[in-house]
């Protein structure tokens, strides 16, 4: 490119105040772009926000489920347990009525709606 064709590009552009708009576009440009950007990161912290707090809330709800699956599952141990053991005596030659009797007394709460609320 020669100076003339230099020189009539400026001139077309309006002088040195085109020139100043057109390089005034180039940098606001990247202020734009910046401003664009703090725009999206601040979006995206007022949406993760509530998802992290709902992300906690729901860690808490597992660790309470799980909890409660544990003492079910030693409940259900307990009881089985004691199936088997009367189911024992039960079938056993050996041990009469009254020591069946015996085994219920001991091993049943007094309060049959105790059981339930265990």
């Amino acid at each position: 490119m020669s100076v003339q064709d230099i020189t009539t590009i400026i001139g077309a552009l309006g002088g040195a105040s085109g020139l100043a708009a057109l390089v005034a576009s180039f940098l606001g440009r990247r202020k734009i772009r910046a401003e664009a950007a703090d725009v999206i990161t601040d979006t995206a912290l007022t949406l993760v926000e509530p998802l992290q707090k709902r992300v906690r809330e729901l860690d808490a709800e597992v660790t309470r489920a799980r909890s409660l699956a544990r003492e079910a599952a030693d409940a259900l141990a307990d009881a089985l347990s004691l199936i088997r053991r009367w189911r024992s005596a039960i079938v056993s030659q050996v041990v009469t009525r009254e020591q069946l009797r015996e085994m219920a007394r001991e091993d049943l709460p007094a309060d049959p709606g105790a059981a339930a609320e265990r």
